[in-house]
Protein backbone atom coordinates (compact mmCIF):
# COMPACT_ATOMS: atom_id res chain seq x y z
CA UNK A 1 0.00 0.00 0.00
CA UNK A 2 1.44 3.26 -1.00
CA UNK A 3 1.12 5.83 1.98
CA UNK A 4 1.81 8.91 -0.47
CA UNK A 5 -0.74 8.66 -2.99
CA UNK A 6 -4.40 7.23 -3.07
CA UNK A 7 -7.25 7.48 -5.58
CA UNK A 8 -10.81 6.62 -5.90
CA UNK A 9 -13.34 7.40 -8.69
CA UNK A 10 -17.48 7.36 -8.07
CA UNK A 11 -20.11 7.32 -10.81
CA UNK A 12 -22.84 10.42 -10.51
CA UNK A 13 -26.49 10.18 -12.36
CA UNK A 14 -25.98 13.80 -13.62
CA UNK A 15 -24.90 15.90 -16.56
CA UNK A 16 -21.07 17.05 -16.35
CA UNK A 17 -21.38 20.42 -16.50
CA UNK A 18 -24.14 20.05 -12.98
CA UNK A 19 -21.02 17.86 -11.62
CA UNK A 20 -17.99 20.18 -12.19
CA UNK A 21 -19.64 23.38 -11.37
CA UNK A 22 -20.97 21.28 -8.36
CA UNK A 23 -17.22 20.42 -7.69
CA UNK A 24 -16.56 24.39 -7.94
CA UNK A 25 -18.81 24.88 -5.29
CA UNK A 26 -17.90 22.45 -2.87
CA UNK A 27 -14.48 22.41 -3.08
CA UNK A 28 -14.38 25.28 -0.78
CA UNK A 29 -17.20 25.01 1.58
CA UNK A 30 -15.28 21.21 2.64
CA UNK A 31 -12.20 23.15 4.19
CA UNK A 32 -10.31 22.38 0.99
CA UNK A 33 -8.35 25.31 -1.13
CA UNK A 34 -9.65 25.59 -5.00
CA UNK A 35 -6.26 26.28 -6.87
CA UNK A 36 -7.59 25.85 -10.31
CA UNK A 37 -10.29 24.44 -12.47
CA UNK A 38 -10.36 23.81 -16.23
CA UNK A 39 -14.05 23.10 -17.24
CA UNK A 40 -12.69 22.43 -21.16
CA UNK A 41 -10.20 19.12 -20.22
CA UNK A 42 -12.28 18.60 -16.86
CA UNK A 43 -9.42 18.94 -14.41
CA UNK A 44 -9.52 20.54 -10.79
CA UNK A 45 -6.34 21.31 -8.36
CA UNK A 46 -7.20 21.86 -4.85
CA UNK A 47 -5.33 20.99 -1.56
CA UNK A 48 -5.54 20.95 2.32
CA UNK A 49 -3.69 22.76 5.04
CA UNK A 50 -1.32 21.04 7.61
CA UNK A 51 -3.37 19.15 10.30
CA UNK A 52 -2.32 17.23 13.85
CA UNK A 53 -1.13 14.07 11.34
CA UNK A 54 -0.06 15.87 8.18
CA UNK A 55 1.29 18.55 6.58
CA UNK A 56 -1.43 18.57 3.60
CA UNK A 57 -2.74 16.84 0.89
CA UNK A 58 -2.52 17.69 -3.30
CA UNK A 59 -6.12 16.85 -4.49
CA UNK A 60 -6.65 16.35 -8.60
CA UNK A 61 -9.59 16.00 -9.47
CA UNK A 62 -11.10 14.53 -13.01
CA UNK A 63 -14.31 15.12 -14.20
CA UNK A 64 -15.14 12.67 -17.55
CA UNK A 65 -18.89 12.00 -19.55
CA UNK A 66 -19.76 9.43 -19.61
CA UNK A 67 -23.50 7.98 -21.88
CA UNK A 68 -25.20 10.70 -19.29
CA UNK A 69 -23.38 10.21 -16.43
CA UNK A 70 -20.12 11.51 -15.40
CA UNK A 71 -17.55 10.10 -13.16
CA UNK A 72 -15.44 12.25 -10.99
CA UNK A 73 -11.47 10.54 -10.59
CA UNK A 74 -9.82 11.83 -6.97
CA UNK A 75 -6.08 11.48 -6.21
CA UNK A 76 -5.03 12.53 -3.07
CA UNK A 77 -0.99 12.75 -2.36
CA UNK A 78 0.72 13.89 0.72
CA UNK A 79 2.43 16.89 0.74
CA UNK A 80 5.30 15.40 2.65
CA UNK A 81 5.68 11.32 1.25
CA UNK A 82 7.07 9.89 3.82
CA UNK A 83 4.66 10.51 6.82
CA UNK A 84 3.27 7.24 7.66
CA UNK A 85 0.97 8.83 10.27
CA UNK A 86 -0.81 11.47 7.24
CA UNK A 87 -1.81 8.32 5.29
CA UNK A 88 -5.66 7.78 6.32
CA UNK A 89 -6.03 11.45 5.22
CA UNK A 90 -6.77 10.12 1.70
CA UNK A 91 -10.22 8.73 2.53
CA UNK A 92 -11.21 11.35 4.38
CA UNK A 93 -10.63 13.22 1.79
CA UNK A 94 -12.58 11.62 -1.00
CA UNK A 95 -15.52 10.80 1.75
CA UNK A 96 -16.10 14.19 2.38
CA UNK A 97 -15.72 15.56 -1.37
CA UNK A 98 -18.04 12.64 -2.90
CA UNK A 99 -21.03 13.31 0.64
CA UNK A 100 -20.73 16.95 -0.10
CA UNK A 101 -21.12 16.72 -3.78
CA UNK A 102 -23.63 14.09 -3.78
CA UNK A 103 -25.56 16.33 -1.26
CA UNK A 104 -25.02 19.23 -3.44
CA UNK A 105 -26.18 17.88 -6.60
CA UNK A 106 -29.05 16.25 -4.73
CA UNK A 107 -30.45 19.62 -3.25
CA UNK A 108 -30.20 21.26 -6.78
Amino acid sequence: MNFASQGMQQKFPFPYDEVFDGLCVVIPKSGFKLKSADKVIGRISASTGISLFSYGENLTIIVEKLDGETIVGIESTLKVGLNFAGGHRHQENFNKIIESLSKHLQSA
